[in-house]
């Protein structure tokens, strides 16, 4: 379209097939997923679950403290989440305290990777609590055990604390079948009737009973928590009514007609209020989000001192009251009253010293809160710069001033609901990676068992060898000394066949060397006369008859009178093989056998009559046999006696024969050391935690970016190619793994490196560069469901750096940081 190539799909090229539902397998996965999520991550908060936890009616876990956050009638949900999610989460089952119960799991510590790391497990079975195993707590106690164990151990009292429970009050925990769910269902309805709570406490509001005149009293000398709210909320020292009794007397507080009860009660409920507001400051997550470095200031909860200024103790009211108290800021972590600090700010006017006043701020640097999404940091100087920075600061309070009429509105719910989402997709997926790396690290466990297995088979291969090679040794040793004892005849000193064999021998061999040499004469005279008769030939055919030139007439007439006469003809080939069987040199097999000639040595009868040896027994004559050759090789070591061997001819066949079985088992005995000594280096060889490389050794995964392909290959090189033509260029050859600390914002799909520390590979001395290093490259890792390389620079000249995502780089246990934690992009 357009003349650029290009083309307009059709439906059936973008639609290949129809949306198909779910595997079994694809559904039991994604429920498996699910279970381990709300085993270890608390649904309101979106942190891990810690004590205390608590349950409510439906089986779920949360963590205490984000209840209390949900129940507080003046918050706005838990941290990250708007309260209207928390009711969809909840979904009606909480209205207070008693609808949930805390859950008492049995804690066990085990040790993994050299880490503390405890688990929950059963106090009767000792098995594992978890996702795929079907788990029970009991109400009132709140006692966790396996269903298996409480159906086991039939009873009706609680085996941790012996408090008695009925049948109907066990409840599974994150109960997955139909069955378990409504019967769940039914409970809580049947209670709901009887005017009980999960808890089975009375519900708020049927312990009350009316008096004549409609006002309720109490019972049981309970303060609902409403009360203590409303207390908290008004000032009863300013703005409360006073309502008039009947008498004409006024009713201290609140409609409480004794005077004495109603100022105890005002009280009370003034004393409660500074308690709630030090709890509250105590516990707020804003406080507890500051860095490592400054939370410490915040831990008291009668009094704040400001962190630069120890002089300087302020009433935990004037703490985040939108007031700049402390020269650094320190006081308002939660509001933006101390934005405007800075190097340049004049001094603040104070009791102490005008030199000794530090206005360098003590923050990390502006706060936003970020109602329903996470609370993050911004530094002042983006503070009022007319610009939303809705990256860190999605509620729009850095822009309080409304600088240039700018004016940001609110989107944390939106996207705080999109970053959750994304969030979601991104766990899963690192749950999957984690399986995947478990199937990685067996892998690679079973690649060392094999490496290990065969250590011991090439050590046993090689205890043997060396023997052998220790027999074939000394049996060589043997032979040669054997044969360097044999009495060898001389030149010219053999007998009168011996010597008429090899004048015979020597005859034949000039006989047939001739034979051969007429041969090739006669076949290369063959061959010039078919070459000349092919030129006549041709000659008598393409002559020109009319042409009167007596001399080529002769010439054809003479070539005619040759062609007429009669050749000879017959078979040859017989003739040939005879010529061919004729010129062959003797051999084992065909021929004259010369060497049994001339080993034919004549005897005299002397010689006969003074071999005595023959005459005597076989084990005597091989006893003198052996002594007398030792003493012929210790008379010739010895120089007494002349070496008769001929130096220039070559060794016997025994010796040949020994020395080559000699050195074939001591090169298959080197063999076999090389070998050991390669699998040995690669069983001390790094292949990361785990050893979860060895699994990945030689695998490669590849990457398009523009003008080139990037490719990886684990533990063994990167490279660049060049999709135009051209040789590879080799950017670096693995050395060893590192650690690095990166700090980059973790996109929303989860392909990125995030912040914090992260393990690295070397990749050195690669091609050189021109005018420049040899190429290098280091490859950072970061959890993925699979390998992927993400992004590739060039941060020096030749010097490259690739994140690159891997299942094998995922922590074996929890290894993420939770959605609570804040970036300090300072």
């Amino acid at each position: 379209m357009g003349n650029d190539g290009g083309s307009i799909p059709t439906r059936r090229e973008l639609v290949k097939e129809a949306a198909r539902n779910l595997t079994t397998t694809q559904v039991k996965e994604t429920q498996q997923e699910q279970q381990e999520y709300h085993w270890t991550t608390c649904p309101l908060s979106h942190k891990p679950l810690s004590k205390p936890i608590v349950s409510d009616s439906s089986g779920k876990l949360y963590n205490k403290d984000a209840i209390l956050e949900f129940l507080l009638p003046a918050g706005d949900g838990t941290p990250g989440m708007s309260k209207s999610d928390n009711e969809e989460v909840l979904e009606g089952r909480v209205r207070g305290l008693r609808d949930v119960l805390e859950v008492k799991f049995e804690v066990e510590a085990q040790q993994v990777e050299g880490k503390q790391r405890d688990r929950w497990i059963c106090p009767i079975t000792n098995k594992a609590l978890g996702p795929g195993v079907k788990a029970v707590y009991l109400v009132p106690c709140g006692h966790a055990f396996s269903e298996s164990a409480v159906k086991e151990v039939a009873g009706e009292k609680c085996l941790q604390c012996n408090e008695p429970y009925t049948s109907e009050n066990i409840i599974s925990i994150l109960p997955t079948s139909t069955t378990d769910i409504d019967r769940l269902v039914a409970r809580a309805s049947r209670l709901k009737e009887q005017g009980l709570t999960h808890s089975l406490k009375k519900a708020p509001g049927s312990s009350k009973k009316r008096k004549k005149n409609g006002e309720a009293i109490i019972a049981d000398n309970e303060i609902p928590l409403s009360t203590v709210t409303q207390a908290q909320n008004s000032n009863l020292t300013q703005k409360s009514s006073t309502p008039q009794l009947s008498s004409g007397t006024a009713t201290p507080s609140g409609g409480i007609k004794n005077a004495a009860t109603a100022s105890l009660t005002a009280k009370v409920l003034e004393e409660e209020k500074a308690k709630s507001k030090r709890r509250k400051v105590a516990g707020n997550e804003n406080l507890k989000s500051l860095f490592s470095d400054v939370s410490k200031f915040y831990k008291s909860i009668d009094s704040f001192t400001c962190i630069s200024h120890p002089t300087i103790k302020l009433p935990i009211s004037q703490l985040n009251d939108d007031y700049c108290d402390c020269p650094d800021g320190s006081d308002e972590p939660g509001t933006s009253a101390c934005s405007y600090l800075s190097s340049s700010s004049p001094k603040t006017p104070s009791n102490i010293a005008i030199d000794d006043i530090n206005t360098t701020l003590a923050l990390p640097g502006f706060y936003c809160k970020n109602k329903g999404h996470l609370p993050s940091y911004l530094s002042f100087t983006r503070v009022n710069d007319g610009i939303c920075d809705y990256d860190l600061c999605c509620d729009g309070s850095d822009e309080w001033e409304g600088v240039g009429g700018v004016k940001c509105e609110d989107r944390c719910k939106e996207i705080g609901k999109e970053w959750r989402k994304h969030d979601e997709q991104r766990k899963r997926s690192l749950g999957a990676a984690a399986k995947k790396r478990k199937e990685i690290v067996a892998e690679s466990a079973r690649l060392r068992k094999e490496v290990v297995d065969r250590i011991d088979t090439l050590e046993t291969e090689i205890e043997g060898s060396k023997i052998t090679v220790a027999a074939l040794e000394k049996e060589l040793a043997e032979v040669e000394k054997r044969e360097k004892g044999k009495v060898v005849r001389g030149p010219g000193k053999g007998s009168r066949v011996n010597i008429l064999a090899q004048l015979a021998k020597d005859r034949v061999e000039e006989l047939r060397g001739a034979l051969v040499k007429v041969k090739e004469q006669r076949d290369s005279g063959k061959g010039r006369l078919k070459e000349l008769e092919d030129i006549l030939s041709a000659f008598h055919e393409e002559y020109n008859p009319n042409f009167n030139d007596e001399g080529v007439k002769r010439a054809v007439r003479s070539w005619e009178d040759y062609t007429a006469r009669d050749k000879a003809e017959g078979d040859e080939s017989a003739y040939e093989r005879d010529l061919q069987e004729i010129a062959k040199p003797d051999s084992e097999n065909d021929g004259i056998q010369w060497a049994e000639w001339e080993g034919q040595d004549e005897e005299s009868d002397v010689d006969v009559l003074y071999k005595f040896e023959e005459y005597l027994p076989k084990s005597i004559r091989d006893w003198i046999d052996g002594k007398l050759r030792d003493l012929r090789v210790l008379l010739i070591e010895n120089g007494i006696l002349a070496d008769r061997s001929d130096p220039s001819s070559s060794e016997s066949s025994a010796v040949t024969s020994a020395r080559n079985a000699f050195n074939a088992a001591n090169d298959g005995l080197n063999t076999l050391n090389d070998q050991l000594t390669r699998h040995k280096e690669d069983l001390d060889k790094d292949f990361g935690a785990d050893d979860v490389f060895r699994a990945l050794k030689g695998r490669c995964v590849s990457k398009d970016s523009g003008e080139y392909t990037y490719e990886l290959c684990w533990m063994e090189r990167t490279t660049q190619k060049p999709k135009k033509g051209g040789g590879d260029t080799g950017m670096g050859n693995y050395v060893s793994f590192d650690k690095v600390t990166v700090d980059d914002a973790l996109p929303p799909d989860g392909k990125g490196l995030g912040s914090g520390e992260r393990v690295a590979m070397r990749y050195e001395n690669g091609q050189h560069c021109w005018n420049g290093p040899n190429r290098s490259t280091l490859v950072v890792l970061a959890c993925a469901e699979k390998d992927e390389i993400w992004k590739i620079t060039e941060e020096e000249k030749c010097v490259y750096r690739m994140e690159v995502g891997t299942p094998a780089a995922c922590e074996a246990k929890g290894g993420e940081k939770g959605p609570g934690h804040v970036r300090d992009e300072l």
